[in-house]
């Protein structure tokens, strides 16, 4: 299995990117090698109280699980699997199989986001033991990661989002005074904190994630990079800094359309990567290291689309891979909706009060970013119309997002559903995208043509997620596949080829043939091989709140059809004949007339998940029919 990945892989490469894999394969086979001293002498643990104290607890979420941060941590296990990886030679080690758990599990814990938690903590509180806890938990993770040796040096995105996170524990403790009043505090930081850290900022700039990896991972690198040489006087810093700023300009202009629409095509994504491009202009702004027009230009209209794909409850479409991953979350809570905090960031950064919703409110990630300072500049902008938020279209046609919205009427006093008490709105994504970015598009999946659609803030026809990715391989192909999407699938197969969980080869590339006010036409060429052509046209009539959905396939031998319609997990469904009635609390009914040509069922066998690691069953509507030659299918969607 494995050696058969290698080969589909190779297959992804130009032919300059087979120089840089060998010179990579030296730098991480050869000279890492050398480098790494698994006979390193272990730093004596300092002293903490609440280490192991039956009476401290502190939980931190790890996806589905949590740790508590009182007790030491097993910088090596997988919770959700309990099995723990090698502390051997980081290069060497499997993630791409089970056999060792998910490596996704492992990382999410050393990003570190509970020490920036715990510094926190420490400057409301004053109490000497939670800068203990944190001495603590940085000398057991030098102690237990050397450098080269296990899982957690395994990825470069990892190693720079520990960069980040440190840059922010550093303000947060404002290093430099309590280092000069605490002996113990400034052993620490001189023996373990700044050598892990030039290690990293190292690593770092010697494992650039290039040709067909350069997606969200280089981005990170760039950012991690940047950021710690703002900071600290690491090797060769005004190298480092001008080599990670040439960057960031580079990959936002490269990886975003000039609509502001991430190509990567992972929605959940691009509250990550914004985050990365924000972080590192506002370090550079703090440290007069500022970055362009083109740059801020784009970063504006990133947040744009960012504000325009959210729905009124602060829902995102969920195209493409999500693994709920974050640059920065000092908060403890179970899931963190950083879309709406980064509402407050670009209102802040911008001072553009359109992406200053109502129900937006200042956290203590931004007064990370920006401070008092900051929170005066968000405190003095006007709150953007809600119902010129939430009405009217938003297409994007260079990347291939439409989405159509409407705002209906007002809400009363009483509170639909938490947080939200804002105009009632319809809100349906349509997706004609590329399937990914770069060759092997990465956290892609094959949903061409497909939509989502969400009532008053409710997601009631929905893209399925992601559930996992090295891990549970049948799972991760359901997830991935056509027919987990709201669109046609064509003799069983996925519009693309899954090579691998996270490898796709036969890209389908999608065409926009028409776009008016209130309709879309596109197609894709995924079953070419196939002779099948699929093109589908969405008209939205905003008067009637009704949705028509077209869909012709043009076909010269047979060929078999699948149309599923996915419901959230909370949707009641009842079906009559060719009438299909759902229901959602606290979101008006939704009835979708079938076309009579087909057959439809209520299947039971689906699945829905929210959050990486998280799924649960979930319904659809299924067709299939047999087609002898070309076929239309129109289904119309009302919202009553």
């Amino acid at each position: 299995m494995k050696l058969s990945w290698y080969i589909k892989r190779l297959k992804t490469f130009s032919a300059g990117e087979f120089i840089y894999r060998i010179r990579q394969r030296v730098r991480t086979h050869v000279l890492d090698k050398r480098l790494m001293d698994v006979s390193i002498a272990s730093v004596a643990l300092p002293k903490s109280a609440v280490i192991d104290d039956d009476a401290s607890h502190l939980n931190y979420p790890i996806f589905d699980k949590t740790i508590d941060v009182f007790k030491p941590i097993h910088w090596h296990l997988d919770l959700s699997a309990g099995r723990e990886f090698p502390k051997s030679f980081a290069h060497k080690i499997d993630i791409r199989s089970d056999k060792y758990g998910s490596a996704k599990h492992v990382w999410e814990v050393n990003r570190m986001q509970f020490m920036l938690h715990i510094a926190m903590l420490y400057k409301k509180s004053g109490d000497a033991k939670y800068l203990d806890l944190f001495c603590y938990h940085l000398t057991s993770w030098k102690n237990e990661n050397p450098y080269m040796v296990g899982v957690n040096w395994y990825s470069n995105i990892e190693v720079n989002l520990r960069l980040i996170c440190w840059y922010y524990c550093w303000q947060v403790f404002d290093v430099e005074n309590l280092r000069a009043s605490n002996a113990d505090f400034a052993k620490i930081v001189d023996s373990i904190w700044l050598p892990l850290i030039f290690e990293h900022a190292e690593y770092s700039y010697n494992h650039p994630s290039l040709c067909s990896s350069a997606n969200n991972h280089l981005i990170s690198e760039y950012a991690g990079l940047f950021v710690a040489a703002c900071k600290w006087n690491i090797p060769h810093r005004e190298a480092r800094l001008k080599y990670a700023k040439v960057g960031l300009e580079r990959e936002i202009l490269l990886q975003n359309s000039a609509e502001g629409v991430n190509r990567e095509e992972a929605a959940e994504y691009i509250q990550f990567i914004d985050d990365f491009f924000l972080i590192a202009a506002v370090a550079g702004l703090h440290a007069g290291n500022e970055f362009s027009d083109a740059y801020n230009e784009r970063l504006h209209a990133m947040a744009r689309y960012m504000n325009a794909f959210l729905d009124g409850n602060f829902n995102y479409p969920m195209y493409g891979d999500g693994d709920d991953g974050f640059v920065l979350r000092p908060d403890a809570g179970v899931h963190f909706n950083n879309f709406k905090s980064l509402l407050v960031s670009f209102a802040t950064y911008f001072e553009d009060g359109s992406l200053k919703r109502a129900n937006v409110v200042w956290d203590e990630k931004n007064e990370l970013l920006f401070g008092d300072a900051g929170r005066k500049t968000f405190e003095s902008l006007n709150v953007a119309d809600e119902r010129e938020t939430l009405d009217g279209n938003h297409f994007y046609p260079e990347s291939g997002h439409f989405i159509f919205r409407k705002a209906v009427e007002p809400c009363n006093a009483e509170k639909r559903f938490d947080g939200f008490t804002g105009v009632r709105e319809t809100y349906l994504h349509f997706d004609a995208a590329p399937l990914g970015f770069l060759s092997i598009a990465a956290h892609a999946h094959a949903d061409a043509l497909s939509f989502i659609l969400h009532v008053d803030g409710m997601p009631v026809i929905v893209d399925p997620g992601t559930f996992t990715y090295h891990t549970h391989k049948d799972l991760r192909r359901y997830f991935v596949s056509t027919l987990a999407h709201n669109t046609v699938c064509v003799n069983g197969k996925n519009q693309a080829l899954q090579a691998g969980p996270t490898l796709w080869l036969a890209h389908y590339h999608c065409k926009t043939l028409n776009v008016g006010e209130n309709f879309v036409e596109a197609t894709h060429d995924g079953y070419r091989k196939d002779g099948v052509e699929h093109v589908r046209k969405v008209e939205y009539n905003r008067e009637k709140d009704e949705f028509t959905i077209t869909d012709t396939l043009h076909g010269f031998s047979p060929f078999t059809v699948e149309i599923p319609f996915h419901l959230h997990p909370t949707a009641k469904v009842q079906l009559d004949g060719a009438l299909a009635t759902v229901d959602v609390s606290g979101a008006r009914r939704v009835v979708i007339a079938l076309d009579e040509k087909l057959s439809y069922s209520i299947r039971e066998d689906g699945w829905y998940s929210e959050h990486f690691g998280d799924k649960e069953p979930a319904r659809y509507l299924y067709a299939k029919i047999e087609c002898r030659d070309s076929v239309e299918i129109v289904t119309k969607i009302s919202v009553l």
